[in-house]
């Protein structure tokens, strides 16, 4: 009777245990149902990190020259090469490679420090600006199709072009900047001349002149046609300073001994002195030209440059 009762609370309890993962845990077709009492926190979801894909890296352009860390592009250099071939007269003995190579890297490493200097100085050219001065060359052309004609025959592309144009520009307003330092008046001496080819002539001449001679009559019968007049120069404008030298150093009124020189042999008058005489065109664009190299001079001298033609 006992063992009856016992195994007829064993079998409810095993019915109620099926039961209850029948209906509590056991879903419709093998799914898993959750209680509507249960509280149970949403699974954290695995989200697969992107595989990171590597940004291409464009090779920069080769350079033909470095100047204080700016480029001179390769490609502008060839085709500066060939602009200047194109420039050459063909009458003329052709210049070796390496002659037109030196020229022209030399010319744009100058035109890199100019454009430096002026953006150093607070130059600046806008887009619109350099826009302006595209239209203005294109119209010049006739039209945008001759003006695409004209960049083609001169090897530029419109990419080229603007960037050749932005330098361009930047380092003529640092040549100006550079000329507009010589002012128009300076110290400047008018001097005569008695110039022979032999140095026993300008000895003779030179006693003549300690005997009495006239200066203007012999400079008159050594140079017929200019009488010997150098005129008015300022310093740094004649090409043997020796003449110069004597020129700025001799009282007003006075001659040289001789002086000696590639192209003869002299002696000098000063006729008189102005320290603020107004300069010639010749004179004025000759030290514009000086002040310029010399700027040049010292402004590769303290640049690293670096030229990395083959």
């Amino acid at each position: 009777m006992i063992k009856d009762r016992f195994m007829t609370r064993l079998i409810a309890l095993v019915f109620m245990i099926v039961l209850f993962l029948v209906s509590g845990c056991g879903g419709r077709n093998g799914t898993i149902e959750t209680p509507a009492s249960a509280t149970l926190e949403p699974p954290t979801p695995l989200i697969a990190s992107p595989t990171p894909v590597p940004t291409p890296t464009v090779p920069p352009a080769p350079a033909a020259a470095v100047v204080d860390g700016e480029d001179v592009l390769l490609s502008y250099f060839e085709h500066e090469v060939a602009r200047y071939r194109l420039a050459l007269d063909p009458n003329q003995p052709a210049e070796a490679e390496s002659e037109i190579n030196t020229k022209v890297i030399n010319y744009l490493i100058d035109q890199q420090l100019l454009s430096q200097a002026a953006r150093a100085e607070g130059f600046a050219l806008s887009e619109d600006e350099l826009q302006v001065k595209i239209d203005d060359l294109a119209s010049k052309q006739g039209s945008a199709e001759a003006f695409g004609e004209w960049l083609q025959a001169n090897a530029y592309d419109e990419v080229e072009f603007r960037m050749a144009l932005r330098l361009a520009s930047e380092a003529a307003w640092m040549r100006d900047k550079i000329a507009s330092s010589i002012p128009e008046k300076v110290e400047q001496a008018h001097v005569r001349q008695i110039i022979t080819q032999t140095e026993g002539n300008a000895s003779a001449a030179l006693l003549e002149l300690n005997a009495g001679g006239d200066f203007d009559a012999l400079a008159a019968r050594y140079s017929p046609a200019t009488s010997g007049e150098l005129g008015w120069f300022p310093r740094g404008y004649l090409t043997y300073p020796e003449i110069e030298e004597a020129a700025f150093s001799l009282p007003v009124g006075s001659y040289s001994q001789v002086i000696a020189t590639e192209i003869g042999f002299h002696v000098i008058k000063v006729i008189e002195r102005d320290s603020e005489h107004l300069l010639t065109t010749d004179a004025l664009i000759s030290l514009q030209t000086k002040a310029l190299n010399e700027w040049l001079s010292q402004a590769r001298s303290m640049a690293s440059i670096e030229i990395r033609l083959p």
